[in-house]
């Protein structure tokens, strides 16, 4: 057994991809949910805990646990295997170890990157508890000691001696100075080497499997005259645009919950897991992006946006409206007070839940804001306001939701719904229809993917006299396949569907996953003897002629063998539909 192998034997592929997307059980073999690796309303994205395989018949993306994390992280193969292994604490037996070879073990760059952010990370979590005039700060934030704990509030000290009290801890671990200047987290200066979070309180980051991969700082001090919010720079392992603070936390309550808060600032979200809304995630001082949606998608479709109350905040939901109809989420806005965050509110102790009752579906709140004071406005601002509505309502989908807004926006604008429709109309453009490339004469009915999904479920199945049968009634390149894997099992009937798909290539282990997963019923194996039956009924015909051609080749060849095992096949087939009436 191979590193792989063991892997996939360790770890059930349900519990690995409900980390990323709802998966919810459809019949009884399969489980579904909206597909993770593209955006849509329908699902289409199956999973088979039997055979520990996934398919998206939305976008044809398949495989298996390893090549599923691989894809969704942009990992190596390798990596993904590492991944589980240190996620799920795999006891990989030394024989699996030594069969990679040391180089492949040897700690990569990526890998690095994140363990030192994770030494700094606690380094400056435990100097917080050093320096009082820090300690005092974030306790006057109301953060509690759960909330330090959790989220690794620290403090980066100033001065030569934070600097090489860092340098002596990381190096304890194998790092070096020049590690540290690479991370961005110390700057080599004309006379001496710092840092940009000295005198700051540190948020750090992590990515949503939890990786340390970064930091953010704050200023507290009265007399700092320095940006209130320091980052890290962006780096390949780190950017801002991609990343959601405490998503890491998150994910599993947004799942249960099947909604998400989306705050702006690190003091938010943590203000709101504080207050009993773990299900809580904030943008890094960022605008959100279609990347910071699409990831929360992959947890829910339902999203509350929870703004500063002051000009700023209402702007930034207004470019976020941009992008919400892009995705299958839900997104409501919630109104705080003006001039109020999240944090501060509820450290007011005041109550958030009749504002959550009140919230406002993002495009009304759109509206609303456009078309505040409408008849007020200058024929310009009028005229660029519509423009930016109709703008909107174009990149929708859903036709009907097109409708419904188009008079929504007549009424809160009060232009008559046959002007804006017209305006619609004219600036409308026609949206290019993406094509497939399986052509129709590749495509199986219903009925052959039942019988091939069977197949692939019993392997042995597919004997002689079946094999016959479907070769000569399957289109091409389908025949060919199950030849090929006929060829494969004939050996060992019992074979497992992993050891056929090790002899496959890659396009066919794609059609392997698709076909698998055609099949509801639970009782295969009786089920089998029935659609074979109907299948020898439609394709008699090219039946008949396909095994007259193979016998001519066989005569031609002197190939008495198959002529035999054609001629046998053929009469038993023949005598099945005389004993069912068929023929």
């Amino acid at each position: 057994m191979n590193l792989f192998n063991f892997i996939k034997n360790s770890v059930r592929i349900l519990d690995v991809i409900n980390e990323y997307t709802t998966l919810k059980k459809s019949g009884g073999l399969y489980w579904k949910s909206p597909c993770p690796f593209h955006q849509e309303k329908t699902p289409s994205f199956t999973v088979s805990p039997d055979k520990e395989i996934f398919y998206c018949f939305g976008c044809n993306e398949s495989g298996d646990v390893i090549s599923f994390i691989a894809k969704i992280e942009k990992m190596s193969q390798y990596e993904a295997a590492q991944y589980l292994i240190e996620k799920y604490n795999l006891n990989v037996p030394e024989q699996i170890k030594s069969s990679f070879s040391s180089s492949q073990e040897t700690r990569t760059e990526k890998d690095a990157y994140f363990a030192l952010c994770k030494l700094v990370a606690n380094w400056c979590h435990d100097q917080l508890f050093q320096h009082d005039t820090a300690l005092n700060y974030v306790h006057s934030r109301k953060f509690n000691q759960q909330s330090i704990t959790q989220f690794l509030i620290g403090y980066f000290p100033k001065g030569n001696m934070a600097i090489k009290s860092l340098l002596n801890y990381v190096s304890a671990q194998g790092f070096l100075t020049q590690d540290l200047i690479r991370a961005g987290i110390i700057f080599q200066g004309q006379a001496n080497i710092y840092s940009p979070f000295e005198s700051r309180i540190i948020f750090p980051i992590k990515d949503h499997l939890g990786r340390h991969c970064g930091f953010g700082g704050r200023v507290f001090l009265p007399d700092d005259e320095r940006s209130k919010y320091y980052n890290s720079k962006e780096n390949q392992f780190f950017q801002k645009g991609t990343l959601l603070f405490g998503l890491d936390v998150a994910k599993k309550n947004i799942q249960s919950n099947d909604i998400a808060f989306l705050v702006e600032g690190y003091t938010d979200c943590i203000a709101m897991h504080s207050y009993g809304y773990k299900n809580s995630v904030a943008t890094l001082g960022t605008a959100c992006t279609l990347e910071h949606l699409k990831k929360i998608a992959n947890y829910t479709q339902q999203l509350y946006v929870m703004y500063d109350g002051d000009n700023a905040g209402q702007e930034a939901i207004l470019r976020l409206t941009q992008l919400c109809w892009s995705i299958d989420v839900e997104t409501k806005v919630i109104s705080l007070p003006k001039d109020s965050d999240p944090a501060s509110f509820l450290y007011k102790n005041q109550d958030l839940k009749p504002y959550i009752r009140q919230a406002q579906d993002v495009f009304t709140f759109f509206l609303q804001s456009k078309g505040h004071d409408f008849q007020n406005k200058s024929l310009k601002e009028k005229m660029e306001a519509t423009a930016s509505i109709i703008s909107l309502i174009h990149s929708l989908q859903d036709p009907l939701k097109k409708d419904i807004l188009l008079l929504k926006a007549s009424e809160i604008l009060q232009i008559p719904l046959e002007i804006l429709r017209t305006e619609y109309n004219v600036t409308s453009k026609p949206v290019e229809k993406s094509t497939t490339d399986i052509t129709s004469s590749s495509v199986l009915t219903p009925l052959e993917s039942k019988i091939f999904s069977a197949i692939l479920h019993y392997p042995h199945l597919l004997n002689s006299e079946n094999k016959t049968l479907l070769a000569a009634g399957l289109p091409t390149p389908y025949n060919e396949l199950l030849l090929k894997i006929a060829k494969i099992i004939e050996p060992n009937p019992t074979i497992s569907l992993a050891k056929i798909q090790e002899q496959l290539t890659a396009d066919e282990q794609v059609y392997i996953h698709q076909l698998l997963f055609a099949l509801e019923e639970t009782n295969i194996e009786s089920a089998f003897e029935q659609m074979l039956l109907q299948f020898q009924k439609k394709h008699w015909k090219s039946i008949v002629v396909n095994i007259k051609m193979k016998l001519k080749q066989a005569t031609q060849d002197s190939n008495n063998e198959e002529i035999q095992t054609i001629v046998t096949a053929f009469q038993a087939i023949k005598l099945k539909l005389l004993k069912n009436g068929s023929l």
